[in-house]
């Protein structure tokens, strides 16, 4: 398979990721609020319910992204290496939310949060790897 091909893959994976992630956030926010914070009303002032739903959303729009690009024509290394940064800073950022407030998760909330930033981790190590070896001139 192609480096282009992998990064289209990979792309389309994330994105799946992404709507599954995002799914109930939509369709059930007040129930994936009180699975991943049962008995918190808020978190750092902001109605549980209302942040599930408004992640939901985004998550979901990002994954309409991400299959646009992933169904270009070309593959743009740019963007890709957005995507990568992104995914690190989803992985430290749910590291800091579970130290700064772990206390406030369910633990089946806590290891839901850990299982999706190990995924965003392998997708993101997985696309940078693609893209360095797209960026190395083929040998004859």
């Amino acid at each position: 398979m192609s480096s282009a091909q992998s990064i289209r893959t990979l792309l389309r994976v994330d994105a799946a990721l992404c709507f599954a992630c995002g799914l109930p956030g939509v369709a059930a926010s007040g129930w994936l609020a009180g699975f991943l914070l049962p008995g918190q009303p808020a978190l750092f002032g902001v109605s549980m319910p209302t942040a599930m739903l408004e992640l939901g959303l985004l998550l979901a729009a990002y994954a309409g992204l991400l299959l646009t690009m992933a169904g270009r024509a070309r593959i743009v290394p740019g963007f890709v290496a957005i995507t990568v940064l992104g995914d690190g800073l989803w992985v430290l950022g749910t590291l800091v939310l579970l130290l700064a407030a772990g206390g406030a998760f369910s633990l089946w909330g806590s290891l839901a949060l850990l299982l999706v930033a190990a995924d965003t981790a392998l997708l993101g190590v997985l696309k940078w790897r693609a893209l360095n070896r797209s960026a190395r001139p083929a040998v004859a």
